[in-house]
């Protein structure tokens, strides 16, 4: 957290499941492919989403996005030093394995028609 900035930072108040949600969704994923991913219903996602926008007060992705990457930011979270991998938004490495991602960038899907 910035000096100056008083309280917490409203991504600092989601759970670590709503948080690795937001990152999928964040990453282009839809409700079904994020509750496939993560072994929920895509209802339950849409209920981690809307607890998510009531904490950060966000209304759609657009600013969940600008949060996100204003924390990324604030804490250096995209700086990991090691050119074979990524850090996302949430503190996840992605070291470009789509296989076990879940990653599906490039390829046909069936959710997205």
């Amino acid at each position: 957290m910035k000096a100056g900035r008083p309280g917490r930072q409203p991504l600092d108040l989601l759970s670590d499941r709503e948080r690795e949600v937001l990152d999928r969704v964040l990453e282009g994923h839809t409700y079904p492919s994020v509750a496939r991913a993560l072994g929920l219903s895509p209802h339950t996602v849409d209920t981690y989403m809307r607890r998510i926008r009531a904490k950060t007060g966000a209304t759609h992705r657009l600013q969940l996005l600008r949060l996100a990457m204003a924390d990324a930011l604030e804490t250096g979270s995209g700086a990991t030093g090691n050119a074979g991998a990524t850090e996302n938004a949430g503190g996840a490495r992605n070291t470009g394995n789509a296989k076990h991602t879940g990653d599906t960038r490039g390829h046909a899907h069936p959710d997205r028609r």
